[in-house]
């Protein structure tokens, strides 16, 4: 299979001249990994030598490998302690770094790897923690498990940092330190990124001990095999802007639906700034007949990890999204990636179009652009990022993946059902709900009606029907926090409030001081309906 020059390498090495435990070299082949890439071959070597590393690279080159492999040939399977640490920005990110460790690693005697995410029990964890060598977690988690005396760090030796720029961020940066001060002070520290800004350098440096550096992307990376389009979505003059909004959306849904049927695909993921407009857009691929699911920070995490399997497992074709899943996840069949409208950064959104193309092969990306979308657009041009209006005709040769027998048996499944309910166009029964009642809404009385202030469903439809991007009250859901549609329960107060910070606590058995949970400080505090009062923000998501 052909591939890109940022995976390929002009020396004739392998695996063997970078890796001395023959286990490991096995597992390597067993999983595929025939030759190293650019970043494999320049950072496993430095890795190696217990130096502290910096490593850039584009999504989708191979960055898990690198610190995989330094991890398993760094520890000692005849010690079972936690002995490498792993800290990855969500869960989801969290269990696929597990997941290619215990692939890698299978034919290490005695090595456990395991992955510790907010949503799952903590009992469970407890169980598991004590026995394992590398450990992989997501923030909240990890100082859960610390502050709770689950997690022994005594000897942990190296720290990775998958996605640093995300876990460097303002969000997270507090929670780093925290757990970076509970580690022992002698320790190798890596870092792993497609983007590094001046900032990010100096935080890490203050984690670091003169760092080396390997770097093979610019500071916006090139994705050289995926083919970038547009298509301008025109729902002409429409003054009434939460009108024009919800057209746009159908608009965009129905030009979505036609790429698909277009642009021959293996698995496409769609990316999407609105949970609810998600949602339904995966119903109504469902209903058209693509086998089609969504996932955003709402659904439990058992809901998330089902539908990630289904998706690896072939078992879906489409996967509505937000931006939870836009770093690091690798689906090798995704070739096509659709952005419903952009996301609020670059960064982002080369991370989003880095979900195809994975490992130097060829994929597509496709923007529908709207009224609010040209001026990122224009953005994108200036930082060199070239993308070409959507052309009629695109050829299948230039970006098809091999599949197996099995997978090209799940395919031809997938398209005999699309075939059968091709001739189906179900309505958006929301969208269209809300476009024929914009009028009304914009000139009604700004007062509640007594059934809208007692029903909580009404009060989620129209948080539902804000604008992205505009200035909202704290009074909707948001990535974790608990709500029900149908349920009634006391109106929410208005907000912002403060945030409750949580005063120290003893522990039980040792008397000592406890810390408080780090709060998020972007997020609210949750009305508790049970308790009436408010609880502080969900720290593990």
């Amino acid at each position: 299979m052909k591939r890109s020059r940022d995976v390929e390498i002009d020396e004739n090495v392998d695996f063997e001249a970078l890796v001395q435990s023959k286990q490991l070299v096995r597992g390597l082949a067993d999983a595929g990994y025939e030759r190293p890439s650019p970043i494999q071959l320049q950072a496993i070597p430095l890795g190696r030598l217990g130096i502290d590393l910096i490593a850039q690279a584009k999504s989708g080159t191979g960055k898990t490998v690198v610190f995989s492999v330094i991890a398993l040939e760094s520890i000692r399977t005849d010690v079972n302690k936690p002995q490498v640490l792993v800290i990855a920005p969500t869960r989801e990110i969290a269990i696929q770094i597990r997941d290619v460790l215990r692939n890698i690693g299978r034919h290490i005697q005695g090595f456990q790897c395991e992955a510790f995410i907010g949503g799952l029990s903590v009992r469970a964890d407890a169980k598991k923690a004590p026995k394992c060598q590398v450990v992989i977690g997501t923030p909240g988690r990890l100082i859960q498990l610390m502050t709770e005396r689950i997690l022994d760090t005594s000897e942990i030796r190296l720290l990775v940092l998958d996605e640093a720029d995300r876990l460097m961020s303002e969000v997270f940066t507090k929670q780093i330190q925290y757990v970076y001060r509970r580690l022992p002070k002698r320790k190798q520290c890596i870092a792993f990124s497609a983007t590094f800004s001046d900032d990010l350098l100096k935080l890490l440096d203050t984690l670091m001990d003169k760092p080396q550096t390997v770097r093979l992307t610019t500071k916006v990376p090139e994705l050289e095999e995926v083919q970038q389009y547009y298509k301008s979505i025109d729902v002409g003059e429409i003054e009434n802007p939460f009108k024009r909004k919800l057209a746009e959306y159908k608009a965009k849904f129905e030009a979505a639906a036609e790429i698909l049927g277009k642009i021959p695909f293996h698995q496409c993921m769609i990316f999407i700034n609105s949970v609810p407009r998600a949602m339904e857009l995966s119903k109504w691929l469902t209903e058209m007949g693509w086998m089609s699911g969504y996932i955003s920070g709402g659904l439990s995490q058992e809901q998330r990890l089902d539908v990630m399997e289904q998706m690896r497992d072939f078992k879906l074709r489409v996967l509505v999204c937000s931006d939870l899943i836009a770093r690091g996840i690798d689906i090798d069949r995704v070739n096509l990636v659709i952005n419903i409208e952009y996301p609020r950064d670059k960064e982002t959104y080369m991370h989003r179009v880095g979900r195809t193309g994975r490992f130097g092969t060829s994929g597509i990306a496709v923007n529908l652009i709207g009224s609010e979308d040209k001026e990122f657009m224009e953005s994108l041009k200036n930082e060199g990022v070239h993308i070409m209006p959507l052309p009629e005709n695109v050829s299948y040769s230039e970006f098809r993946k091999i599949l197996s027998d099995n997978e090209e048996e799940m395919l031809k499944r997938h398209c005999a059902k699309r075939q059968d309910q091709q001739d189906k166009r179900p309505k958006f029964t929301t969208l269209d709900k809300k476009l024929r009642t914009a009028d009304d809404r914009v000139h009604a009385s700004p007062k509640k009606t007594a059934n809208q202030s007692k029903s909580s469903s009404a009060r989620y439809n129209q948080q539902d029907e804000k604008l992205p991007h505009s200035t909202q009250s704290y009074d909707q859901p948001y990535p974790g926090q608990w709500h029900m549609p149908h349920a009634t329960h006391t109106p929410m107060p208005t907000f912002p409030l403060p945030l409750i910070q949580p005063s120290p606590t003893r522990h039980q058995y040792s008397h000592q001081f406890i810390p408080p949970p780090i709060v998020a400080p972007s997020f609210p505090p949750t009305y508790s309906r049970s308790h009436n009062h408010f609880i502080p923000p969900d720290l593990f998501f």
